[in-house]
């Protein structure tokens, strides 16, 4: 029985190599110690995109299970692909195959990745949130309702929800009137006659604006005398107000507020005017006279 063992103990160590056997072990340690960094950084970045999603009131389960999954995916096969490699499993003819069908894919799926990619820059940034009020690359006012990984949902002023590719919100140029704060600048203007008391004009218009309720206390109401105009002195009235959606309405009180005011003050609101005159030797150079 013992020499039966030592001989089959002597076979086996000349099939297996001591210095293969060891290099064997490296590799395993290797692949494992991969795997183990692979798990980490996979968790590491998964935390990290939670905390930046759940400051997000519209993060929602669904958003972040995207999200998720997507870093989870990534991580894996690329660790997994790392893993086998240093396991000495040749993978060369794989990864030029799946080169060349990830470019393949990547020219197919190209604007939808570029919209994925942009919706996790706009969250990660921060740039654009729901309830921002934005203009458009069109010149369209739209406040954002909320945004998916691929898409973005605007309200219009015409109550419609309109669908933007988030791509579009990163790469072109938009004006975010909520970005760092809700004021907006209101301005009109309005036209007085040219005898009117321009000291009572400027009081009656600044009494105009202090006594708008909805305007904002963070910046003080300004009346300029803007210019002198063809027939009118040219006022201009500044109202900063902080509700950037509904400044349509706020201007169309502000001049309604101004309209009823300088009535009520008696100033004129100049309007244009042309005054024609007749210059008979001109009209009628010649002299001649119907009858003659």
């Amino acid at each position: 029985m013992g020499d039966g063992m030592r001989q089959l103990l002597e076979s086996m160590a000349r099939v297996v190599n001591v210095a293969t056997a060891e290099s064997m072990v490296l590799r395993i340690v290797g692949a494992a110690l991969v795997l183990v960094a692979t798990f980490w950084i996979n968790r590491a970045v998964q935390l990290f995109l939670a905390r930046r999603l759940k400051a997000h009131a519209d993060a929602d389960a669904k958003t972040f299970r995207f999200y998720r999954r997507f870093v989870m995916v990534s991580c894996w096969g690329i660790g997994g692909a790392i893993a086998v490699h240093t396991l000495g499993i040749d993978l060369t003819h794989l990864f030029t195959a799946g080169g060349l069908l990830a470019v393949a894919i990547a020219f197919a799926m190209k604007n939808l990745l570029e919209n994925l990619v942009s919706g996790l820059i706009l969250r990660l940034e921060g740039t654009v949130e729901p309830g921002d009020v934005l203009y458009t690359s069109e010149g369209e006012k739209v406040q954002v309702r909320a945004i998916g990984p691929r898409t973005t949902i605007v309200r219009t002023k015409n109550e419609a929800d309109r669908v933007i590719p988030n791509a579009e919100l990163v790469q072109t140029a938009i004006s975010n009137f909520t970005y760092k704060d809700k004021l907006q600048r209101l301005e009109t203007k309005v036209g007085v006659a040219y005898d009117s008391d321009l000291k009572k004009v400027r009081a009656t218009l600044e009494a105009v604006c202090e006594g708008l309720d909805w305007k904002s206390n963070h910046k003080k109401p300004q009346v300029q005398l803007f210019e002198f105009g063809d027939s009118a002195v040219i006022y201009r009235i500044l109202v900063w107000i902080e509700d950037p959606w509904i400044a349509g309405m706020r201007r169309s009180d502000l001049n309604e507020a101004i309209w009823w005011a300088l009535k009520d003050a008696l100033i004129v609101i100049a309007f244009p005017q042309l005054d024609v005159h007749l210059d008979k030797a001109v009209s009628n150079p010649s002299g001649f006279t119907r009858g003659s």
